[in-house]
């Protein structure tokens, strides 16, 4: 089955959040003094890559539980005002950049495969890939919070494939997560790549459907990481 559509995460291997992940373990690190717990950086940060490389959906919110536990009043006041310095985040997104090598890798993407993004983001972060020149190469230019519907649901990446014209078989998704990129997609049978930036560059496969294809450092490495990908025969 020849290769006809790329699905791209936005976070991680376009966008450098490092920003924002450095927000949040002070803001955790701050709100878990203020109840009280003798925590530090380093110790909130190994917690929280423990539970990454576990493939734990909620990482950060793991790592609060275990300085907290049993506590539940205290971790519900944790929870919430961190969503709420996540709402407040994403309002102003300081020092979250687009990556150099998505400027130049994207382009030449779109040359060759029809573009899908496929990120849990809000709809403003539309701006800024617009403001990078990037928008226009991408078909499906919709996330999830226009979409109404996050990853990992399946249902995220069929909406995208049928948005595309594309069967599962006939894309690939390219991410940096193993539970909320490679696993779903794979689930759909697609192809899948795995781009090791940012904190989830640690995670570790839990299941033959949590190894991804292929593995690159970059997205400078990814278009001979798709070149190699074998094509389907069988239709399947």
């Amino acid at each position: 089955m020849t290769l006809r559509a790329i699905l791209l995460d936005l976070g991680g291997p376009v966008l450098n959040e490092d920003a924002e992940y450095a927000s949040w373990e002070a803001f955790l690190v701050a709100a878990l003094l203020a109840e009280g717990r003798e925590v530090t950086a380093d110790g909130l940060r190994g917690a929280v890559q423990a539970e990454i490389a576990a493939c734990n959906p909620n990482a950060h919110l793991a790592a609060v539980w275990r300085t907290l536990r049993p506590d539940l009043e205290a971790f519900r006041r944790v929870c919430d005002a961190f969503r709420r310095h996540g709402r407040t985040f994403l309002d102003d997104p300081q020092g979250v950049v687009v990556r150099p090598e998505a400027r130049a890798v994207i382009p030449a993407l779109a040359a060759r495969y029809t573009l899908g993004i496929a990120a849990n983001q809000p709809v403003s972060v539309l701006g800024r890939l617009e403001e990078a020149g990037l928008l226009q190469y991408f078909r499906w230019k919709d996330v999830s919070e226009g979409m109404r519907v996050a990853k990992p649901a399946p249902l995220f990446f069929q909406m995208i494939l049928d948005g595309l014209g594309v069967r599962a078989e006939e894309a690939v998704m390219v991410g940096d997560r193993l539970d909320f990129d490679v696993y779903p997609a794979k689930l759909l049978g697609m192809k899948t790549v795995r781009v090791l930036v940012g904190p989830y560059a640690g995670q570790q496969p839990i299941s033959p459907l949590h190894v991804p294809d292929r593995t690159v450092p970059t997205l400078r490495e990814l278009l001979p990481a798709l070149a190699s990908l074998p094509e389907r025969q069988d239709g399947r």
